[in-house]
């Protein structure tokens, strides 16, 4: 005789065991009203003796309703705010978020991309990112539904939400012209990273349309500014110091808060005085900006609107496979402070 296949429970099984409304069970599984503390306790022992997994639950176990999320670096406040805000609006829509940190080497996001698609994830956020890794990208974009945060690939059809980098960097130094200032530096990582190339871009576009020389020997593009922001810049401008006597520039402009912070700190070291002998700018505008001395003019991204979008973005992509594909562009604004005379 054939076994009898036992029956699934379901929720209406655990009310009746609870004692409540099925109403009430939803409420205590996704937390979504208050329920008294002995009614949720009923519910959860009722939940514990007949076995009952919530359907989100397995369907997590299942890869069903996950979604994998590609970073250079987790450290860094600017991603550790946009992934916050991410697994915050997942979360209402019963998506569990997977984060994996690549640290700025193609060979981990090889690695954790395969790991991801292994595993079934619905989908997959990249944020960031180096210009070398497109085909990645695009060959993942073949098998599930992808979108690129704080980045462009306007050249493939997939969904994009960026920061305006270009456009900002423009508006900066158009008003840093209106103020007098024209000898313009520049300080960042190197340019493996898209949204890197973007802000280059436009500083060299605005220096040039509003007619100011760019002075090569204050442009830096260094590849240890992608990680230790803050100890790599104070170390590379304390060689820069010992080398050179020649005149500053009137603003340091950073393409990093946590670059800035370096900036500063080594300017200081050297004796000079902030924004008195250089003003320095900013990007990002961490809650530490403001609590800096003197506080420091920045860039500020809504990083929050920025996560939230990229997941808004893939789950219509999720729910409605064929619509047309789309660019969410995310507008910075330049916060002043006390490091700029403005």
């Amino acid at each position: 005789m054939a076994k009898e296949r036992r029956k699934s429970v379901t929720m209406e099984d655990v009310a009746r065991e609870a004692g409540v409304s099925v109403t009430t069970v939803s409420h205590v599984i996704n937390q979504t009203a208050n329920i008294s503390v002995d009614t949720t306790e009923r519910v959860q022992n009722a939940i514990q003796r007949l076995g009952y997994m919530p359907r989100v639950t397995a369907e997590l176990n299942k890869g069903q309703r996950l979604i994998g999320v590609l970073v250079p670096e987790i450290t860094n406040e600017f991603y550790a705010r946009a992934i916050q805000s991410i697994i915050d609006e997942a979360w209402i829509h019963n998506y569990a978020v997977v984060v994996c940190s690549v640290q700025h080497k193609k060979q981990n996001e090889t690695s954790y991309i395969r790991c991801l698609l292994q595993s079934g994830v619905k989908g997959l956020i990249f944020f960031g990112g180096a210009t070398d890794d497109e085909q990645q990208i695009i060959d993942a974009a073949k098998r599930v539904p992808v979108v690129v945060g704080d980045r462009r690939l306007p050249n493939y059809p997939i969904d994009m939400v960026s920061i305006d980098n270009t456009d900002i960097m423009r508006r900066v130094i158009a008003r840093l012209a209106r103020a007098g200032y024209h000898r313009i530096g520049y300080i960042s990582e190197d340019l493996i990273m898209s949204n890197a190339t973007d802000r280059y871009r436009g500083y060299r576009m605005g220096m040039e349309e509003c007619g100011l020389a760019i002075d090569e020997q204050w442009v830096f593009l260094r590849a240890e500014l992608r990680l230790d922001k803050v100890s790599n810049t104070q170390q590379f401008l304390r060689s820069v110091f010992r080398k050179r006597s020649v005149q500053l520039p009137q603003i340091l402009l950073c393409t990093s808060d946590l670059i800035a912070v370096g900036a500063m700190a080594a300017l200081r070291e050297a004796g000079y005085a902030i924004p008195k002998d250089v003003g320095i700018i900013g990007f990002d505008d961490i809650p530490l900006a403001a609590c800096l001395e003197p506080p420091l003019t920045t860039i500020s991204q809504d990083t929050r609107q920025l996560g939230r979008s990229c997941f808004q973005v893939l789950l219509n992509r999720l729910e409605h496979s064929e619509r047309a594909y789309q660019e969410v562009v995310i507008r910075s604004d330049l916060i002043v402070r006390n490091s700029v005379r403005l």
